[in-house]
């Protein structure tokens, strides 16, 4: 069950931000651009770094609603959502459940495989591949361009590119114990995101400055990639991925907003699912605020639309 409340122009809203790890810098960012858009709306907002100040303030502080500006552990896995369920404080995104899937990427790509194989439309992903120790870690029975990216982790941190499987050997200094290895398929790079169960446009986006791909780099230095809103696909793959995004959401359970992405190759006319975020970016390089205003709402609008969705499960 959720508890919902209701936004007055007293809520207090309390801003989480910051937090540890590799995505601390993201959250920062998102955080000042979601902190003028609370206070554009007439809210009060305190803003808390538990990087900083650690979790007993979020106890501590009189507030009636918590938004989530997290990224990463913690922040997006379900752990915080947990906390704030106990001390019964609504916040904005994803519940514990739909978070700790979305942030396990063989989880989610399982469970959306087998909750829709037997449909019209099945999502497919790209093929897994397994990554073998030896004396030395590399992948088996797979000769070809493939991904190495984090099972836990996003803002494309430590995901690599490796151009062909049998003749790169895979880098010493990870733990591939947490990594997994996917084939590299397609060529155009595609997101969609949904806000409150309304899929809002497809985007392709394109890296500047040499990237291999959509990379840490690209999607958050200033010019780092292009986006081309709406993507120029065929409609029968824009309109697939408007439904796998929205259907995606759903299986999970997620709340407010998230934002999907995709691998299309165009030459076999062929759409692949990559992986779901349920705290998408809100920076102001991030993929999300764009699709919105395509869409005709403002920063200002679309951190309203998450502040009253805020609930808490109980």
């Amino acid at each position: 069950n959720w508890y919902q409340m209701k936004i007055t122009k007293n809520t207090h809203v309390m801003l989480l931000k910051g937090g540890f790890g590799s995505e601390r810098d993201v959250s920062l960012r998102s955080a000042e651009a979601c902190a003028e858009a609370i206070k554009e709306n007439d809210l009060r907002v305190t803003e808390v770094d538990i990087g900083l100040n650690g979790i007993n303030e979020l106890t501590s502080l009189n507030v009636d609603v918590c938004f989530n500006a997290l990224h990463g552990k913690l922040g997006e896995d379900g752990t915080v959502q947990g906390f704030l369920n106990l001390i019964k404080k609504p916040y904005t995104h994803s519940g514990v459940a739909a978070s700790a899937i979305a942030m396990n990427k063989m989880h989610f790509k399982r469970l959306i495989t087998n909750a829709t194989e037997n449909s019209d439309d099945p999502i497919i992903f790209p093929e897994t591949l397994k990554i073998i120790k030896d004396k030395f870690y590399y992948i088996s029975d797979y000769e070809g361009p493939c991904v190495i990216k984090p099972i836990n982790g996003g803002s494309s941190v430590d995901v690599t590119i490796i151009k062909n499987s049998k003749m790169d050997p895979l880098k010493k200094n990870q733990n591939y114990n947490e990594l997994m290895a996917e084939v590299l398929v397609g060529t155009r790079e595609l997101t969609v995101t949904v806000l409150k169960e309304r899929p809002l446009c497809v985007t392709e986006i394109t890296s500047n400055k040499k990237q291999d791909f959509y990379n840490y780099k690209a999607k958050y230095d200033q010019n780092g990639s292009s986006h081309i809103i709406p993507a120029l696909i065929p409609k029968t793959i824009f309109d697939k991925a408007m439904s796998w995004a929205l259907r995606a959401h759903k299986i999970i359970g997620c709340k407010g907003i998230s934002r999907t992405d995709f691998r299309y190759d165009s030459n076999h006319n062929k759409l692949f699912m990559l992986e779901l975020n349920t705290q998408p970016g809100m920076t102001e390089t991030s993929l999300a605020p764009e699709q919105a205003l395509f869409c005709q709402i403002t920063m200002k609008q679309m951190v309203k639309i998450l502040i009253e969705e805020a609930t808490y499960e109980c």
